[in-house]
C-alpha cells in the first residue's frame, strides 16, 4: 500500500469515529480494553527477541525500541462515557463498574480518566477507578507509582488513596510513589495544593499535612509519621516525561530504578558496588547504552543474560538479568 493510500485510510477512519455517537464511542473503547487484557505482551516479546541474532547489543536495542513503543496512551473515552451518564440524570450502584489498569515491567502508560484527568502510570504500578466517578468525589486506588494532572473540579474532590495515605486535591499536578516493596511512600507536588492524610498501621491514629507546590512528604507505613521537605522535585517527576535522573543516588536505588524502566532484573554481585553513588540523566538512552555509561562512569562490570520463555508444560516467562559486579584489576 502506497504512503497516499494510507493517509487516505487514516482520514477515513477519523472521519468514521467523528460520526459515532456517545455510545458507539464506549462500545468501541470497551473493545480496546478487552483487546488490552488478552495480549500476551511478555510471550509476544520473548519470541522475537528468541528470532534475533545471538549479539547482546542487538537483544539490548531491541528491547529498548519495545518498550519506547509500549509507552501506552489509553484515552478509552472514559469521559465520555461519564458524560453520557450523567447526561441521562444519575447513576445507579449497578451501573458503576470498577476498572482497574496495569503497567507491566518496563511499560509506562498514559490514562484518560473518566473526568478529564491524565495520570502517567508508571511501571509495574496499578491504578483502580470507578466507571463513572460518583457526582460527590472522584476516587481513585494506587499500588506503585503515577504522576496525576487533575481537572479541576471544586465541587467534586479528587482522592487518591495508597495503602493508609490519602491524598485529597481539587485541581493539580502530584506525583504518588507507593510501591509495595517500599517501607515509605514518597508524595511530590508540582503544582496547586493538596492535603496528605496518613495512618498508622493499625489505623489508630492518623496525621494531615498540606502540600505546596515544590514540597516533597515522604510517608512512613508503619507509624504514620509524615515528613515534609523543599527543594528540587524534579528528580521525583521527570519520569513521566520520559527522563530516568539520578542525583547523588545510591547503587541501590539505581538498580531498582533500573528494573522498572526497562522491565529487567538487576543482581548486585558485589556490596560494595552498593556504596556509589551516580549523577546523571537519561533520555531514550536504549538499556544497554545506560549500562555502557554506567561502565564508564565507575569501576564496575557488567553481564546480561536475555530473556526467555519456556514454552513447555508451564510456560514460564524469565526476565532478562543484569549482574553487576566490582571490576577487576
Amino acid at each position: 500500500m502506497h504512503i497516499e493510500d494510507k493517509k487516505k485510510e487514516v482520514v477515513a477512519l477519523l472521519e468514521e469515529r467523528e460520526r459515532m455517537d456517545t455510545l458507539e464511542q464506549v462500545s468501541e473503547a470497551v473493545n480496546v480494553i478487552d483487546l488490552v487484557d488478552h495480549v500476551d505482551v511478555s510471550g509476544a516479546f520473548v519470541k522475537v527477541n528468541n528470532r534475533l541474532p545471538g549479539d547482546s547489543k542487538w537483544r539490548l536495542y531491541v528491547g529498548y525500541l519495545s518498550k519506547a513503543a509500549a509507552i501506552l496512551f489509553l484515552p478509552v473515552l472514559l469521559f465520555a462515557l461519564w458524560q453520557y451518564y450523567f447526561s441521562q440524570g444519575g447513576i445507579s450502584g449497578d451501573q458503576i463498574s470498577m476498572q482497574q489498569i496495569t503497567s507491566p515491567p518496563g511499560t509506562r502508560s498514559q490514562i484518560i480518566l473518566p473526568d478529564g484527568s491524565k495520570v502517567w502510570l508508571n511501571a509495574e504500578s496499578t491504578i483502580r477507578f470507578p466507571i463513572p466517578f460518583s457526582r460527590k468525589t472522584r476516587n481513585v486506588s494506587l499500588i506503585g507509582q503515577a504522576f496525576f494532572s487533575v481537572q479541576k473540579n471544586p465541587e467534586v474532590p479528587f482522592i487518591v488513596k495508597a495503602d493508609n495515605v490519602q491524598v485529597k486535591v481539587l485541581g493539580t499536578r502530584f506525583d504518588v510513589n507507593a510501591y509495595p516493596d517500599r517501607e515509605k511512600v514518597g508524595v511530590v507536588l508540582a503544582r496547586g495544593k493538596i492535603s496528605l492524610t496518613a495512618e498508622n498501621q493499625e489505623h489508630t491514629s492518623s496525621k494531615s499535612v498540606i502540600l505546596h507546590p515544590g514540597e516533597r512528604a515522604v510517608v512512613d507505613r508503619q507509624q504514620g509519621d509524615i515528613q515534609l521537605s523543599e527543594g528540587n522535585i524534579e528528580k521525583y517527576i521527570a519520569w513521566h516525561n520520559g527522563r530516568l535522573v539520578f542525583d547523588e543516588t545510591p547503587m541501590k536505588e539505581v538498580a531498582r530504578q533500573l528494573e522498572l524502566w526497562y522491565g529487567v532484573k538487576v543482581v548486585i554481585e558485589d556490596p560494595e558496588i552498593l556504596n556509589y553513588h551516580f549523577s546523571t540523566t537519561f533520555e531514550n538512552e536504549s538499556l544497554y547504552q545506560v549500562l555502557e555509561l554506567l561502565k564508564l562512569s565507575s569501576p564496575i562490570e557488567i553481564d546480561y543474560q536475555p530473556a526467555h520463555y519456556d514454552e513447555g508444560g508451564k510456560k514460564t516467562y524469565s526476565k532478562s538479568i543484569v549482574y553487576i559486579k566490582k571490576k577487576t584489576k
